[in-house]
């Protein structure tokens, strides 16, 4: 049995991420939530998220600065943006600069699903493609 897809949501505001945990819950998504940049650091390493869900904006940063900081870690995670209005110049930039991909509320279950198992499984599959380079 695989471990459980766990997610760090870094955010200074109840809203969307307060509709967006119900939907990760249903999904059996375990959650943990900060509002800073320098906290999402420091739990990352310790606590290896799968997925880090980010607002676009922070008190210490942006949605790039938790960019940066998952490209740092020692372990493979996935960062998907949320934005508070679908907005296609916002989608693009997140993705040309490393995001997994750019959310926005309303969070239906099909959707969501399956961009939290996409992600879930690149995460698996990078972190088995590591582990068989540290073994070699």
């Amino acid at each position: 049995m695989s471990e459980r897809v766990f997610a760090l949501l870094v955010h200074n505001y109840p809203e969307p991420f307060e509709s967006l945990k119900r939907v990760l819950r249903d999904l059996s998504v375990e959650t943990y939530s900060v509002e800073t940049c320098k906290e999402a650091e420091d739990l990352i390493t310790q606590c290896r998220p799968h997925l880090i869900f980010t607002d676009d904006a922070l008190p210490d940063g942006s949605w790039v600065s938790i960019l940066n900081v998952a490209g740092e870690s020692n372990v493979p995670l996935n960062v998907i943006v949320v934005g508070a209005l679908p907005d296609t110049h916002s989608y693009l930039s997140a993705m040309e600069r490393g995001a997994f991909d750019f959310v926005t509320p309303p969070f239906e279950r099909e959707p969501l699903s399956f961009i939290v198992r996409s992600a879930e499984l690149d995460v698996r599959r990078r972190r088995e493609a590591m582990a068989l380079t540290v073994v070699a």
